[in-house]
């Protein structure tokens, strides 16, 4: 391995979160700047139709994500630790066969879509006056589905190979460009919600082809191989058991958003599906800074997984914990001190959106300080390969809490009890999520003594 890359083994732990978690968080705030930065222009170009046509097509923008997690890190975590196993043939054979695997997954989102396009969109909970504005704008996203979904893959292996930095440029690059694009598109051709899904497409792509770049640059040293091409079953098979953690939690999200996209337009109409837009585009941003520090620090957890350092990988979680439970109290502070500011910004016209918007935002954060600790959980189960204890966790919030909480709630409490379900679920989470923290503590710190008694026999004997 290139002595200049990160050393996964034997690097200082708070160095390495270092080198690898803020490419990751600043190349994911920059992928979910895409979203927000389309609902801001579209809210303030287009107006509030074109804001809540996002949001009833951000169901399938969540496949898409689902989907590129699945084969991401489900390949990735693989990949990792095999690199800590010293087997390179075996990493190569891996990536191969995730490229390849997206490729499918790829293909069959864009049939799916051209096929059967009007029909979700009832499904997600379009209404009359937003369909035509959704039809428009998911039918161009549906296309451009093969760089988005592949730049997810090939950011997972280009960070699992030591270039976090690389990963972020190749987001920091798209999201430069879908602003600029979106601005011109919007405010000087006046495409409308057309303009704002081909300037994503355009960002994406250029970000595809930044991505492409590396695997064909000296810095890959595990390359794509066309002898790798044929698909392994068994390979296969293992990507998507440790991606389905990931995979199942977007799906079930996909699930919750038609629920809440049908509940809000039953309580609050139009307009509270577009104010939920721009809620939604603020708390995923939100939520991006803790999702990249568990994404970083899933390949040295991976490595040292592989190497038997069961230590470090308990120090990893340990920070990562302290970390992810910070900054969610920050972002409590901020999203109860000012939501009415944060919400004009997508709209500073319509009152009643922002009259919405600020409600859902005060509410839907009441819990914050709460959810750092079952989110970091949910990452390092996926890292030490319990995919299926990490899916139970981070599905089971949605499944038995929000969705039940969706159909309670409401009635009692209007289109505040909308709301109300989210901190429900994040409190009920918390609590789940607890007794899987304990015991992934309790089971590697008897692993790490065990390790430990083992080198001082061996030494006794050599000596």
């Amino acid at each position: 391995m290139n002595t200049q890359q990160p050393q996964l083994g034997t690097d200082p732990i708070f160095k390495l979160l270092m080198i690898f978690a803020p490419p990751a968080i600043i190349g994911l705030l920059i992928n979910a700047s895409y979203n927000l930065i389309d609902r801001i222009f579209v809210g303030n170009g287009i107006g509030s139709l074109g804001l809540a046509a996002i949001t009833v097509s951000f169901p399938s923008m969540t496949v898409q994500l689902a989907v590129g997690l699945l084969v991401g890190i489900g390949g990735s975590v693989n990949f990792s630790v095999s690199l800590g196993q010293n087997k390179i043939p075996r990493a190569e054979r891996i990536f191969t066969n995730a490229v390849m695997l997206i490729v499918f997954f790829v293909l069959l989102f864009i049939s799916v879509h051209l096929l059967f396009l009007e029909p979700l969109l009832k499904l997600y909970g379009a209404t009359p006056t937003i369909m035509p504005y959704a039809k428009t704008y998911l039918s161009i996203i549906s296309f451009g589905s093969i760089f988005v979904m592949t730049n997810m893959t090939l950011n997972n292996f280009i960070r699992a190979s030591g270039f976090p930095r690389f990963a972020m440029y190749t987001m920091l690059i798209g999201a430069v460009m879908n602003t600029i694009l979106d601005a011109l598109f919007i405010f000087v051709f006046k495409w409308g919600i057309a303009g704002a899904a081909t300037a994503t497409i355009i960002a994406q792509a250029v970000s595809f082809l930044w991505a492409s770049s590396f695997f064909i640059s000296a810095k890959a040293i595990y390359r794509f191989r066309r002898k790798y091409m044929l698909p392994s079953l068994k390979i296969i098979s293992m990507i998507c058991f440790i991606g389905a953690a990931p995979f199942l939690i977007q799906i079930t999200y996909v699930f919750m958003q038609t629920v809440i996209n049908k509940s809000l337009v039953q309580y609050g109409g139009d307009t509270a599906v577009s104010a939920m837009g721009a809620t939604l585009a603020v708390t995923i941003l939100l939520f991006m800074p803790v999702t990249g520090l568990c994404e970083g620090m899933q390949p040295v957890i991976g490595f040292n997984l592989g190497a038997k350092k069961y230590d470090r990988m308990l120090k990893v979680f340990r920070l990562n914990l302290v970390i992810s439970t910070v900054f969610f109290v920050f972002s409590w502070g901020l999203l109860q001190l000012f939501p009415d500011n944060i919400i004009r910004l997508f709209n500073n016209q319509d009152q009643e959106l922002i009259k919405i918007g600020t409600q859902s935002l005060k509410i839907i954060s009441l819990l914050y300080p709460f959810i750092g600790l079952p989110i970091a959980t949910t990452f390092f189960l996926q890292a030490v390969k319990y995919p299926h204890t990490a899916a139970f966790l981070a599905v089971g919030r949605q499944l038995l809490f929000i969705i039940p909480a969706l159909s309670i709630l409401p009635r009692y409490f209007g289109l505040a009890g909308v709301f109300y379900a989210f901190p429900t679920a994040d409190f009920l989470g918390f609590l789940m999520a607890v007794p899987f923290t304990v015991q992934q503590f309790k089971k590697y710190g008897k692993q790490n003594e065990a390790t430990k008694e083992i080198i001082s026999d061996s030494l006794l004997k050599s000596a």
